[in-house]
């Protein structure tokens, strides 16, 4: 579970600005948080913001700094991601820290690094609970200039041999994250290595980022996946999409004539994936590379029933946008559901009716109030303001104020939990909205 964040220094964010998923002492909607051992952590939030007011840089600020983590930083290109408008910044470091729970412990996890150079200058992994804190690793930068790594884990033998080997070894690596390379690493034979693991695994297999131009992120698991097959089905006829089924045909492979383009960029991309989905002349189709390093290839179609009752079966670029945006979120909520998971959308309410994206939202409380996932959304859907859905410790606004970016909730403004926020939001109560100069001078 993600419990805090904070960045700095990164694209419209200068200062340190902190995203907290800690709530609140009120009991009010007890389904909506997690109780821990002196914290309860919220599993849901949203973000408000005018246009041009940091909600996507947010988003931005995570998506970076977990590719940093997974790809590295070296396979990036944050030059000119600092902030931008203060003469020095591009010298100084941007800043990413995390406080989760991973596996059944606490984590503050962080980095800083220089963005012109592609520097990691900082990193730090600590196990935290209500009253200590534990140090896993510090790496900082010597009076030498060397990056030097103090290990705050009880080491032993082989194990504190080969973490030497590991430190030495990153005396010159100042592009690489400790944590992500001791990952790379044989390290599943020494239990002390169970943080790093779990760790890196939350970052790479429970921290999911999406964005409005997130495509059709479902239909890979179509036609090889019957759980998922079911679950799109079900939610589609929940979401009155008019969608009757969705059918998967293989393709004979010796009848399907691939350009030469297509084909290499399908083969390089396989080999990463299990299962992908591509177009060719407006139809889809999933390419799957089985066990037996055979491939075999089936074509999408969505089916609808027409007034005769027979089945009419359609293209999913024939839907409406918001039917295929749906195609994006039905797979989050499938995992939410069935495993612990962080979602983080950027416009959730992208080409979704109003009600649409309120429905959602109380769908995710459902199947998910017995799990730990959480969902972090921006938003301009001015529906969500209720406090009959959410609390006050769920509701963010995201803010410029010269020129930068600040991030603060409503459980600031104290207001009463029978109140009308979303009146007071649009007249411009909290702030976090548009502001206009008068149009009447404007000349045409």
């Amino acid at each position: 579970m993600l419990i805090r964040f904070n960045v700095e220094n990164y694209l419209s964010f200068n200062s340190k600005s902190e995203f907290s998923m800690i709530a609140n002492k009120e009991r009010r909607l007890a389904s909506h948080y997690k109780k821990e051992p002196g914290i309860n952590i919220l599993k849901s939030s949203v973000i408000y913001g005018a246009n041009a007011s940091g909600k996507s840089n947010f988003v931005k600020a995570i998506n970076f700094s977990k590719d940093v983590i997974i790809k590295g930083i070296d396979k990036l290109n944050p030059v000119n991601s600092h902030f931008r408008l203060i003469d020095g910044n591009v010298d100084l470091p941007s800043i990413f820290q995390y406080e989760i729970k991973a596996g059944n412990k606490f984590y503050s996890y962080g980095f800083a690094t220089v963005l012109k150079e592609n520097k990691i200058i900082e990193e730090w992994l600590y196990e935290i609970s209500s009253n200590k804190e534990k140090k896993i690793f510090e790496r900082f930068i010597n009076d030498e200039g060397k990056h030097e790594i103090e290990i705050g884990l009880s080491l032993s033998g082989k194990t504190e041999t080969r973490f030497d080997v590991y430190r030495e070894d990153f005396q010159n690596s100042n592009n690489l994250l400790f944590l992500s390379e001791i990952n790379r690493k044989s390290i599943e034979d020494f239990d002390e290595a169970s943080d790093f693991r779990d760790v890196y695994n939350w970052f790479d297999k429970k921290l999911n980022v999406l964005f409005p131009n997130s495509k059709y992120f479902g239909l890979n698991f179509i036609g090889d996946d019957n759980e998922m097959s079911k679950t799109f089905n079900n939610f589609l006829r929940v979401f009155q999409t008019g969608i009757n089924d969705i059918t998967s045909e293989e393709v004979d492979l010796d009848s399907f004539d691939i350009p030469i383009k297509i084909k290499e960029d399908l083969t390089n991309k396989i080999e990463k994936s299990k299962i992908i989905l591509f177009e060719i002349k407006g139809i889809n189709y999933t390419l799957k590379k089985t066990e037996n390093n055979e491939y075999k290839i089936k074509k999408i179609g969505l089916e609808h029933i027409n007034n005769l009752g027979s089945p009419v079966v359609f293209d999913i670029d024939n839907e409406s946008d918001g039917t295929q945006r749906l195609f994006d979120f039905i797979p989050a909520l499938h995992e939410m559901a069935k495993s612990d998971s962080v979602f983080i959308i950027d416009e959730l309410d992208r080409s979704l009716h109003s009600k649409l994206t309120y429905g959602i939202f109380e769908l995710f409380l459902l199947l998910t109030k017995n799990n730990e996932s959480q969902l972090i959304v921006s938003t301009h859907e001015s529906l969500l303001l209720d406090l009959e859905l959410l609390r006050r410790d769920e509701i963010w606004f995201v803010e410029k104020q010269d020129n930068q970016s600040r991030l603060f909730s409503l459980d600031e403004f104290k207001v009463r939990n029978d109140k009308i926020i979303r009146k007071d939001y649009l007249i411009g109560r909290y702030g976090a909205i548009p502001i206009f100069k008068s149009f009447k001078n404007i000349n045409l």
